[in-house]
């Protein structure tokens, strides 16, 4: 298939995507893809997993069934505001007739913005008095985020309905190292800095910058301690936050998985990878056979660097640091665990 692009206008056409704002339709597209298929070749095979849903934009495209044509669809009628095929797999084969332009759209994403959009029926205004396309671009991209594909849609409403707004100047702090932790934020417009202070850098060290749709404060949240850095405005800004309650109620528990150690063996004999989340000289004492260690403060930095397709069981003594972990990488899409209980639970035979 070769790419093309799509018009906005027609794209916020289909049905149902018609049913989103016009920003949230501008970031679907965006993440969407729009390419060409020859005439004589085939859109999709009858059988096929249907991971993404497709629409004909231009062109004709016939339906078999078994062999047997069913249908013609050709872009710009009726019949091609609505997906080609709505279901797990394709019911039928898809044969272009004529070079045919088609846009491919993820369900998840899709399925996501429908439900901030359709959920309760509110406007933005409710959220924070003012209706304007800065505010549905910055919701329009966290509903992106692949954390939230992962919550109840009832959950996501509840989130931004729960969302206090709150206005910082340049240099001002949002929470200090050392204190309590009362509430998980979320960067709407402006940027941050991330520093913490130790015994060789008493003046505090910079540990990243953050940005627009960016979050922080959720590690003193999930395991009941106090905050481990500061963050300051690098300028002017606007954040959204949520309160420790509902963080733990609307965020936390959807994305936290636990497993008993036996669970987590039968995983890892299928390939997943146990990380211990301890300080290295924690991890040289003893930790589970096969395992890496990539400390919870080096956490962030080595995302990167893990495998998005892998499944990753996080454990530490406790599980404590394990949850915050296992948090940590379900937030950005990875397939995390955290083991539930101590490393006294584990075999010896199968520590090292």
């Amino acid at each position: 298939m070769q790419e093309a692009t799509l018009d906005l206008i027609e794209f916020s056409s289909l049905v149902p995507i018609k049913a989103l704002g016009m920003a949230h339709c501008r970031e679907l597209l965006d993440q969407s893809e729009v390419s060409v298929v020859g005439k004589g070749g085939v859109v999709f095979e009858q059988g096929a997993e249907a991971k993404n849903i497709l629409y004909v934009m231009a062109g004709e495209v016939e339906l078999h069934i078994n062999g047997k044509m069913e249908k013609r669809i050709k872009g710009g009628t009726r019949l091609a505001k609505l997906p080609l095929e709505q279901g797990r797999y394709y019911q039928y084969a898809a044969l272009a007739l004529t070079d045919v332009i088609c846009v491919s759209v993820d369900p998840a994403v899709l399925d996501g913005m429908l439900s901030w959009g359709q959920a309760g029926g509110y406007e933005v205004q409710e959220l924070d008095g003012v209706h304007d396309d800065s505010a549905d671009d910055w919701m329009a991209k966290l509903l992106q985020a692949k954390v939230l594909h992962r919550i109840p849609p009832a959950n996501i409403q509840s989130v931004f309905m729960s969302m206090a707004t709150h206005h910082f100047t340049l240099g001002e702090s949002v929470v200090r190292q050392g204190e309590e932790g009362e509430h998980f934020y979320i960067i709407r417009e402006g940027r941050c800095q991330v520093s913490r202070k130790t015994r060789k850098n008493p003046e505090g060290m910079l540990l990243a910058t953050l940005q627009e749709g960016d979050s922080f404060g959720e590690e003193a949240l999930i395991s009941g301690g106090k905050r481990n850095a500061s963050v300051i405005m690098e300028t002017t800004g606007v954040l959204m936050s949520l309160s420790r309650a509902d963080f733990l109620e609307l965020l936390k528990e959807p994305l936290l998985k636990w497993i008993s150690y036996a669970e987590g063996r039968e995983l890892a004999a299928d390939g997943a990878t146990w990380v211990d989340v301890r300080l290295p000289g924690e991890y040289q004492t003893r930790h589970i056979q096969h395992g890496v260690n990539i400390p919870l403060p080096l956490l962030r930095a080595k995302l990167e660097k893990l495998d998005s397709k892998m499944k990753y069981l996080l454990y530490c003594d406790s599980g404590r640091r394990a949850s915050i972990a296992a948090y940590l990488l379900a937030q950005r899409g990875f397939d995390s665990f955290a083991l539930q209980g101590s490393l006294d639970n584990v075999p010896a035979s199968e520590m090292v």
